[in-house]
């Protein structure tokens, strides 16, 4: 449709869309079908707002844990220390800290329970530098004791010793009480025996309940802290390490210095940011929100297609005024392209409106968190549900309720080629 045209079929859908109308059973149908299309625009946008905050508890939460770089051996479970390039990453600018870590899994024996667990051997300055004495909620991140410990259950006395910080959700499982002065027994294969079926195959050795954390993850029911010099004892990694965690400043930019890391360190290593360390669990999130998006787009599809029956019974109602538009010559496609606009007006003026509630909404919930998740006693990370609005989902949500318009509105409009087929 030339420019001229499209200024008249504009012209003349604007003044009859907006113009007073009777209360007919089709201005009704009009404004429920608005009313569909306003109501799901609007749920849209706050499921797909809801779902990006979630996903920023859920960055935050593993951010405050995960090392904003973790490096692994492409071949084997374990590299030496010796020659691994600490240094050179050490003189980077914005890094903080390079740890060594020593980490697998252990079984541990605590009073008559057992539990699967993943030993991490680290050094006290790993904890300072990543911040997790902050998560700390019983007892202290320290190591090493300088006291004498009794096992009541073994009926042991133990010398001063190596500790072990416990996440809270697998100290839950075993009850663990830094009270009672009981040890926490681990055992790990031996590394050059083939069979497991006797408990000489397995190295044992003792830790004292130093502490609990909590970091509101996962992590909490799979991590044990102690020294990397008791890991490396029990694990028979003597000079050897199974990864290295490097952390930054607050103000590097860690997409900068990937790059520059994979190059100190070699195409022996992985090299892997907070994110990459995550990427089963990110993925989850993004096709969960992209689930629920077709779903709620397919709603929204059938809302705004019942603009064709609305459209329809315009054409109907509107036959004597074609016949006029005719024969002021005017022809198929002038006509054709004024109820395309009108129905195109019907599904924007709903879907802007939509959008704007949806937006009210997620403010509204931003500023005073008034929907609450479970009874709002603290139990889960959050108390309310998290919204972040986000330009790009609007976007997406307005291109959207273009495309179905101009099909749902095309389809009725068709009917207007053969004046007699009214």
């Amino acid at each position: 449709m030339k420019t001229g045209r499209f200024r008249s079929a504009f012209f003349i859908a604007w003044r009859h869309f907006f113009s007073k109308k009777k209360h007919g059973i089709v201005n009704i149908i009009s404004v429920i079908s608005m009313v569909g299309v306003l109501s799901g625009t609007a749920a849209l946008v706050i499921v797909l707002s809801v779902f990006n905050g979630m996903e920023d508890v859920v960055v935050n939460s593993f951010n405050d844990f995960n090392p904003d770089f973790k490096i692994t051996a492409v071949q084997g479970k374990s590299f030496g220390v010796d020659t691994f390039p600490a240094d050179r990453l050490r003189a980077l600018k914005g890094v903080k800290a390079v740890e060594e870590v020593v980490s697998d899994l252990v079984l541990i024996e605590y009073g008559e329970s057992q539990h699967l667990i993943e030993l991490k051997g680290v050094s006290e300055n790993y904890i300072a530098a990543g911040g997790f004495d902050k998560m700390l909620i019983d007892g202290s991140f320290q190591f090493h004791t300088e006291e004498p410990q009794v096992d009541e259950y073994l009926n042991a006395v133990y010398e001063p010793g190596d500790c072990g910080v416990m996440g809270s959700r697998a100290a839950g499982t075993l009850r663990l009480n830094l009270n009672s002065q009981e040890t926490i027994k681990l055992y790990y294969p031996q590394r050059q025996s083939r069979a497991l079926a006797r408990e000489k195959d397995l190295t044992k050795k003792y830790l004292i309940p130093g502490g609990v954390f909590e970091s509101q993850t996962e992590y909490d029911a799979r991590y044990l802290f102690c020294s990397i010099d008791f890991a490396r004892s029990l694990m028979s990694y003597e000079g050897a390490m199974t990864s290295v965690e490097v952390f930054l400043d607050p103000s590097a930019h860690m997409d900068q210095l990937q790059p520059e890391i994979e190059k100190i360190v070699g195409k022996q290593y992985h090299v892997k940011n907070r994110f990459q360390q995550e990427e089963l669990l990110f993925k989850t999130v993004h096709s969960e929100k992209l689930v629920i998006f077709i779903i709620l787009a397919f709603i929204l599809f059938i809302a705004i297609f019942n603009i064709v029956g609305t459209l329809a019974m315009i054409i109907i109602e509107k036959k004597e005024e074609i016949v006029v538009l005719r024969y002021l010559g005017a022809d198929s496609s002038l006509i054709r392209g004024i109820f395309v606009l009108e129905g195109m007006f019907i599904s924007f003026v709903g879907g802007v409106l939509g959008m704007v509630l949806g937006g009210v909404v997620c403010l509204l919930q931003q500023t005073f968190h008034w929907v609450k998740i479970g009874d709002g006693t603290g139990s889960y990370v959050i108390d309310y549900y998290p919204v972040r609005m986000d330009a790009m989902d609007f976007l997406i949500v307005f291109v959207l309720i273009f495309v179905i318009s101009l099909l749902a509105s095309a389809i009725p409009a068709g009917r207007v080629r053969d004046t007699s087929k009214l």
